[in-house]
């Protein structure tokens, strides 16, 4: 990248620190490059370029990426459904000891990974660092299933669709795990954050992936979504992340015909009640809102508190906002990083504009020396949203938390019951039978009591099992 920032280097800090201070510097200081699709092994270019730019910083540009043309994606689907004759007839051992060699590269690259993903995505360390050691666990679980002896047919092609609220660990997890299934994979990764997958992919290639078991397109305009999606040749589609592009997958013909993995991000609401205590309640609530700016797979957007308890849940919740620290997220102290793209932006400046009766914290962009070039927020906190408000049951991964206020248990219940889940609802209590009636009544696949942070930093929730028959 030749770019003219640098990382100062934390002399009192420790060795894990200095190793990705270290590894920052280097990440920085990667020449430019040209990024093509890959297509049965083949670099494939449009001549239709595109740059990519950090979040941190729009002065760092990581190269040029290609637009797909018409019709790419249909040919990627033959590649792979060739590459699965052979692939899927492949020994077990051999599968494994690609794999294998993938995890060892993954793992003695660790800080580099993570360093990437700070600069390409906007993750403090902390959030870097859990979204590469989940990439580690995945990928190590699925190896030792294979080896373990959990077997079934592969099934085919799977087109592995994804965008920036788990920029590695969920895609390339998903796309691990069916390939050591025997399936052939098409990833269309986020437009805003490829750099990821196209390291990992070269990663592939050296641990010794045959051609067309992994193929990569990207697209900033994502009609490659669409019709990659109603290919009628693909055994299964993966959606993972946020945005319109992958809801729409839901209302597809394809839905009915094909396989399909929903890890799309919702609104992981929380419900406070009669805490042990609440300040670390509310830490709770704020670590998990504003995980990766809002934006994380597994980000809470809403927090719902009886009328007896709003009083000091909210005045608790302000005191804890006011001294999150925004800004660049390789700095240590950060809690708060920049906004993905300029159009996240937009729709984040649209929806406290729409709602800024509502208002009661924050919501302004962050304007200094150091963060100038990047969208950094104050985290917009929203009070009073009529019930039947979007904002109150629609999650547009933000760094938005919306309160609603309810009278009793069941009005709680039905509050969170009628939001887009995602992957989680939880409650913080010390009240078990209130617990236990939450974890009765609440519709969520996945609920947790009082410890939000064993759904953060899980995105990917692949098995082996997922890809097989």
């Amino acid at each position: 990248m030749s770019d003219t920032r640098t990382i100062m280097e934390l002399t009192d800090g420790t060795e894990e620190d200095r190793m990705y201070e270290g590894a920052l510097n280097a990440v920085l200081h990667t020449d430019k490059k040209d990024y093509p699709c890959y297509v049965g092994g083949l670099m494939v270019a449009s001549g239709h370029e595109y740059p990519v730019a950090s979040p941190i910083d729009s002065s760092i540009i990581f190269g040029t990426f290609q637009e797909p043309e018409e019709g790419l994606t249909d040919r990627a689907v033959v590649v792979a459904a060739e590459a699965f004759k052979t692939w899927s007839k492949t020994d077990a051992d051999e599968r494994i000891e690609i794999f294998d060699k993938l995890l060892d590269m993954v793992t003695r690259q660790r800080y580099r990974l993570t360093a990437l993903l700070t600069i390409t995505a906007g993750m403090t360390r902390d959030e870097a660092f859990s979204e590469v050691d989940r990439l580690i666990e995945v990928i190590d679980e699925a190896c030792q299933d294979l080896s373990e002896g959990k077997s079934g047919k592969p099934q085919g092609v799977w087109a592995i669709l994804s965008a920036h609220n788990s920029p590695m660990a969920s895609p390339i997890g998903y796309a691990v795990a069916a390939m050591l299934a025997g399936n052939t994979v098409v990833m269309i990764p986020s437009k805003y954050v490829p750099v990821p997958i196209y390291t990992i992919y070269n990663l592939m290639v050296q641990a010794g992936l045959p051609d067309g078991v992994f193929n990569l397109i990207t697209d900033r305009f994502d009609s490659s979504t669409v019709s990659l999606a109603n290919n009628m040749d693909l055994a299964g589609i993966v959606a993972t992340g946020s945005g319109d592009r992958l809801e729409n997958l839901m209302f597809m013909q394809a839905d009915d015909e094909i396989n399909f993995i929903n890890e799309l991000k919702g609104m992981n609401p929380i419900f406070i009640y009669k805490p042990s205590g609440m300040k670390d309640a509310v830490r709770k609530v704020v670590k998990s809102a504003f995980s990766f700016a809002g934006q994380r797979i597994d980000s809470c957007s809403k927090v719902v508190v009886t009328e007896k308890e709003q009083k000091q849940f909210l005045e608790i919740l302000l005191e804890e906002v006011k001294n999150l620290k925004i800004g660049d997220p390789a700095a240590p102290e950060t809690n708060l990083g920049p906004i993905v793209s300029k159009e996240q932006f937009t729709l984040f400046e649209k929806k406290v504009s729409e709602y800024s009766d509502y208002l009661i914290y924050g919501g302004r962009r962050v304007m200094d020396i150091e963060t100038e070039a990047g969208y950094y927020v104050t985290p917009a906190i929203f009070m009073g949203v009529p019930e039947e408000e979007d904002l109150n049951n629609m999650d547009f991964s933000l760094p938005i938390l919306t309160v609603q206020i309810v009278e009793t248990v069941d009005d709680a219940i039905d509050a969170i019951n009628c939001s887009e889940y995602g992957l989680s609802a939880g409650i913080i209590t010390k009240d078990d039978e209130i617990a236990d009636k939450y974890v009765r009544e609440i519709n969520a696949d996945e609920v947790f009591i009082n410890d939000p942070s064993i759904i953060i930093g899980s995105a990917c929730k692949a098995k082996l099992e997922n890809f097989l028959e």
